[in-house]
């Protein structure tokens, strides 16, 4: 018997993880937005993508049985104000990026942080801790598309890229990582030499970040910035078209640098559906080959469609609470300690993610390389499990909340909770949260939705001492910590100020054995569940269904690992390939 249907609602709660909305970035996503025109592409048809002007692609059948037909799957198509690949924070967007532009380096597996060379032929020449040397693949060529038409990447494109980040203005958002460089020599058309100002432990991360695309400067005239029309990288896969909140493409590179004439899909298309019944819809036609779903979801298709593959992943995107320190009662740790481990964690994963996900300390539990392990946060208030661990949670909270009143009072008024309106509109965040608190500490709360770029002003002025939305995740620790919790980070708008904090961050920057800089890590962790300057909710276990004849299909931790769709293919003599349009 077929299990009962889920409801046919709407797709809306992982794309407020999907869009990559980063409150604590203090990034006014979707500000400035210039939506694109034109009309979706149904599931059962591909878009026709322009053919290329030089080297045509090889027809499937005189490669070999891997290569040809488009992968049809869903995902998010979403962005902030900027296209440009130095200035974007949407994860959707830097994720068809990575698959068009290439990197000198490039993470395979960002869980484990296992790094391999893209654009360089190698991990770089290390001939002293301070200095990277780096050489270009001489295959690797640009795409054939103007205003590049297929010229050599050259050692002077990456000088470019870095550069053009470091002497711009602020959205050039990334450019405190690359203020570790000392200077950049190109000694060869194929060689560049990047010195460092001291050592550090993220060197090789600094190449392979999510957004650490390599640009040719045709791209960006006179300090342009780079549009949609000139998404023109050294990928495996060349741009076709964006159509925000609708669907993407991309098409073959066939004289990419990669290797093993790879890529095998001719193409790719990315829908983004409007509800369950299209995704299910989709997927038993099989106009959709792969899928995001639900928990409920995938396990209802595949009770009706066994033959079903399912792919999981933890994701590091996360909903999160802040707290401004110079505001009362927020100034108060007492106070903080009460409402933080009051919140019911569980229950939000229950709530959030149909129960596929999980509770983590400030860096996200799918990031197992640096995050806290699981076993120490089961004594954690606000983390222990059970009933018996809910009740110890409730004590110390009240315990908590007594202790500040002894001392001081509250505000005849509800205290405000400003929270992202499309997080609220879809999944009721800020509503859970006010519920919670009432339920455990009798406090009055008022939810007040606002746009994400209005949020973030208050933020910026210590206006919204109570804030909630969802946040970016990273792969390296340094970026989870240094930016937002040193004294000097350029995202620290709480703002915390802790000496004994900041001698750890700085103490795990230039760390470079592993081992002691995870555990310098997980100090720094300790420090945050001790200070509560804000907290990391829960992060969702993500769902894909497939049907069998699609091969190697990735998923990692963040958006960025796009790129190994070039190790994607279709088996066209899969029994389940039968019936495919």
């Amino acid at each position: 018997m077929d299990s009962k249907p889920p409801p046919r609602t709407r797709i809306s709660r992982r794309r407020l993880l999907g869009a990559g909305g980063a409150m604590l970035g203090a990034v006014a996503l979707g500000a400035a937005c210039s939506r694109g025109g034109g009309q979706p592409t149904p599931f059962g048809q591909s878009p026709t993508p322009a053919q290329p002007t030089r080297v045509p692609s090889p027809s499937p059948t005189t490669i070999s049985s891997r290569h040809g037909h488009t992968l049809r799957h869903t995902g998010f198509v979403e962005r902030d104000a900027f296209v440009d690949p130095h200035k974007t924070q949407a994860g959707p967007l830097i994720g068809q990026q990575a698959m068009v532009f290439s990197r000198l380096l490039a993470y395979q597996d960002q869980a484990r942080g296992t790094i391999s060379a893209d654009l360089a032929q190698s991990l770089p020449e290390r001939p002293d801790p301070l200095t990277l040397v780096f050489r270009i693949d001489p295959q690797a060529r640009w795409h054939d598309h103007p205003p590049l038409d297929g010229r050599p990447v050259t050692a002077d494109d990456v000088r470019f890229s870095i550069e053009r980040q470091l002497s711009g203005d602020t959205t050039f958002v990334r450019a405190p990582q690359w203020s570790v460089i000392d200077a950049l020599e190109v000694t060869s058309p194929q060689t560049i030499t990047v010195r460092l100002k001291q050592p550090i432990a993220a060197a090789h991360h600094l190449f392979a970040d999510v957004a650490s695309f390599i640009v040719a400067p045709e791209l960006a005239p006179n300090g342009q910035d780079i549009t949609l029309e000139r998404q023109v990288g050294s990928g495996p896969f060349l741009w076709v078209e964006w159509n925000d909140q609708r669907f993407a493409s991309v098409r073959r590179n066939p004289a990419w640098f990669g290797g093993d004439r790879r890529p095998y899909l001719e193409g790719i298309s990315l829908v983004q559906p409007r509800t369950t019944a299209e995704v299910e819809s989709g997927l038993r036609t099989r106009a959709l080959d792969v899928a995001l779903v639900s928990r409920t979801l995938a396990d209802h298709l595949r009770e009706a469609l066994p033959q079903l593959t399912e792919y999981t992943v933890g994701h590091s995107l996360f909903f999160s609470v802040r707290y401004s320190l110079v505001n009362h009662p927020y100034n108060d740790q007492r106070f903080r300690n009460a409402i933080t481990w009051a919140l019911d964690r569980r229950e939000m994963v229950r709530k959030f993610f149909d129960g596929s996900g999980g509770l983590s300390p400030w860096i996200s539990w799918p990031v197992t390389r640096w995050t806290l392990p699981e076993s120490e946060l089961t004594v954690v208030p606000g983390y222990r499990p059970g009933d018996g661990g809910r009740e110890a949670d409730l004590r110390d909270a009240r315990a908590a909340l007594e202790a500040f009143r002894s001392e001081k009072s509250l505000p005849d008024k509800p205290l405000p909770l400003f929270v992202v309106d499309t997080t609220e509109a879809a999944i009721g965040l800020g509503s859970i949260i006010r519920d919670q608190l009432k339920a455990a500490l009798d406090l009055d709360i008022q939810v007040v939705p606002m746009p994400l770029a209005q949020l973030v002003g208050l933020l910026l002025s210590a206006e919204a001492p109570f804030a909630a939305g969802p946040d970016t995740g990273w792969i390296d620790l340094d970026d989870w910590v240094y930016p937002y919790f040193h004294s000097t980070g350029t995202r620290n708008s709480f703002p915390l100020r802790d000496p004994d904090l900041d001698a750890l961050i700085e103490k795990q920057r230039f760390e470079l054995d592993e081992t002691a800089r995870r555990e310098i890590g997980f100090e720094i962790q300790r420090r945050l569940l001790t200070l509560n300057p804000g907290a990391n909710l829960v992060s969702e276990r993500v769902v894909a269904l497939a049907w069998p004849y699609v091969k190697g299909y990735p998923l990692d931790t963040t958006d960025g690992y796009q790129h190994r769709f070039a190790d994607c293919w279709i088996d066209a003599n899969d029994p389940t390939f039968r019936g495919r349009s």
